[in-house]
Order: structure tokens, then C-alpha cells, then sequence
């Protein structure tokens, strides 16, 4: 870039630097750029595309960790609710727990999909993260 004559940055210095930052930030956070893409390796993932951004791909990753944690808080709900009934019964469905959330707390945030609530064992699962 150019200085002018009191030692400053000319215009077109300014605008050169920041098409450059431009192109750079479109590169790296859009399909273009190999380093940028990821293979898909998730069966969670759209099949049309077979590649995703880094983006993309840490945005999934936050996702599953929110299922995971959701399935954490849940399990600790239905302890706390054995603990605190005189049966230590379980509950009968998720709602009875008494966490005071909405009933999209009880949905997976990656497929939207009810958990899996079985009232006899107590067990609640995710069908698409069953390792979870």
C-alpha cells in the first residue's frame, strides 16, 4: 500500500486491504476454498451435498453437544423426581419431571425429534444420537 506525503495511508490502500479481507472472509466461509471444506461424515447431514464449511460443520458439532447436554439435564430431572416422591417411582412421561421448561427441551436441536421416554425403566434415549 501507498503513503501519501504526510505519511498516511492513500485511499486506494484502504479499498485495496479490504477487498483482500473480503475475498479472504468469502473463501474461508463459504464451499469455496479446499482447506475450508469438510467431507461429510455425519448421516445427520443433508445427502444432496457432500461437502460442508468448517462453519457448518462446528454449528453440527454444537448441536449434538445441546442433545447431549439436554439428555444430562433430563436424566438429573428424573433422579431428582425419583428422590423427591415417597413411591421413587418414575415419572410418567417428561413433563412431569418439574423443569419448568418448554416442551422443545425435551426435542433433539439437531433433528427436532421427540427423546424417547420409557416410563418403566426411566431410560430416555435420542434416536439420533443413541450413544448419547
Amino acid at each position: 500500500m501507498k503513503l501519501d506525503k504526510r505519511g498516511n495511508w492513500t485511499l486506494v490502500g484502504i479499498l485495496a486491504a479490504a477487498a483482500i479481507v473480503l475475498i479472504a472472509a468469502v473463501f474461508i466461509f463459504t464451499r469455496g476454498g479446499g482447506l475450508s471444506s469438510v467431507e461429510s461424515e455425519s448421516p445427520l447431514l443433508d445427502q444432496s451435498s457432500t461437502k460442508r464449511t468448517v462453519v457448518g460443520k462446528s454449528i453440527e458439532t454444537a448441536k449434538a453437544a445441546e442433545c447431549k447436554q439436554r439428555l444430562d439435564q433430563i436424566r438429573k430431572g428424573i433422579e431428582t423426581y425419583k428422590a423427591t416422591n415417597a413411591t421413587e417411582a418414575n415419572p410418567a412421561s417428561l413433563n412431569d419431571i418439574g423443569l419448568g421448561v418448554s416442551s422443545e427441551f425435551f426435542t433433539c436441536p439437531v433433528t427436532h425429534q421427540p427423546y424417547s421416554y420409557d416410563p418403566a425403566t426411566g431410560k430416555v434415549v435420542c434416536q439420533t444420537h443413541p450413544s448419547y
